[in-house]
């Protein structure tokens, strides 16, 4: 019995010992299949709106995925799309219309980023009531961004033909400044250049925001040649980038200092504010689509899904990713 005993011990040593190696080699596996991810460089805008980008690097989501990210910041997703087309840079997160424009110009869509529409906004001295009131006035838009877009379906609602208006093509900083000057009557942009008009400008006021007009999304672009041959690495970029759009909303306060701390906002509440305002779904759904068919009326382009969108890699995340 003693013998038997013996064995027993000595074949359950053994097995453990078989099992911590496999353990151990599918451990280092998994190790070595991460350290094969190369680093990718992301260009994306100097806003909170692309809050879960920053907090996917600064919180290690990326890392924990294996993935090494490089941030470039622009002045605004539409600047980032420019360098981008220059041939700079792995992936692009932009605001919808820049993102359609790329895909039209033969790259490809693999997500959506985030979306939101209390956050575009229409800024006016206090003589400017309505869209009436700004014919023959002076109005700062970014063009090519989806404040044109936004600024048109303005006008259009208030029968003032966009003739009649003169748009100013200005940076979002620069449509403050020249707010406070006079030399710009409104503005057409996003948060939080409207919080920063009404702080430096006594009269001036938001005349609306982008509910009832639009929904925008920002969205994530890469080239068909990078999507081609660097499947694990936006796969890793989409699952860092989903677990951190979860982390934010319920670390709030955290998010938002890492954020402004990245993008030197000097008040983190503006970028709370912002942020608890953001749905960071990246699924790709029927809104989703239906919403960006709407604004890539604005421009006369068709989308076609089936070529100017990779859904394969968000389907790695699961079913639920894909509708």
């Amino acid at each position: 019995m003693t013998g038997n005993r013996q064995i027993s011990h000595k074949r359950r040593s053994l097995l453990k010992g078989i099992g911590a190696l496999a353990l151990g080699g599918a451990y280092n596996a998994r190790l070595q299949a991460q350290a094969k991810l190369r680093k990718m460089e992301v260009f994306i805008g100097t806003t909170p709106h692309f809050g879960n980008v920053i907090v996917g690097t600064e919180k290690g989501f990326f890392e924990k995925e294996g993935l090494p990210v490089a941030i470039t910041n622009f002045a605004s997703g539409s600047v980032a799309a420019d360098a981008f087309r220059a041939g700079n840079g792995h992936v692009v997160v932009t605001g919808d219309l820049p993102a359609i424009r790329l895909w039209n110009q033969g790259n490809i869509g693999i997500s959506p980023q985030a979306n939101y529409d209390e956050l575009s906004i229409i800024v006016g001295r206090s003589y400017i009531k309505s869209a009436a009131d700004m014919r023959g006035r002076k109005v700062g838009v970014l063009i090519g961004s989806t404040s044109e877009f936004f600024v048109q379906l303005y006008l259009a609602r208030g029968n003032v033909k966009r003739n009649e208006v003169d748009l100013i093509n200005l940076r979002p900083a620069e449509m403050v400044t020249g707010l406070a000057r006079g030399d710009i009557d409104a503005f057409v942009i996003w948060q939080p250049f409207g919080w920063r008009a009404l702080a430096a400008v006594k009269d001036a006021r938001i005349l609306t925001t982008g509910r009832g007009y639009f929904r925008e999304w920002e969205a994530v672009t890469t080239t068909r040649e990078y999507a081609n041959t660097h499947a694990p690495e936006l796969v890793a970029f989409l699952r860092g980038l989903d677990a951190a759009g979860k982390w934010i909303p319920k670390n709030l306060d955290e998010a938002a200092k890492l954020v402004a701390a990245q993008i030197r906002l000097d008040d983190p509440r503006l970028a709370r504010d912002m942020m608890e305002k953001i749905d960071w779904s990246i699924a790709y759904t029927r809104k989703f689509r239906k919403d960006m068919e709407f604004i890539s009326g604005f421009i006369n382009v068709k989308l076609n899904w089936d070529t100017m969108f990779d859904k394969r890699f968000l389907g790695k995340l699961g079913s639920g990713y894909v509708e």
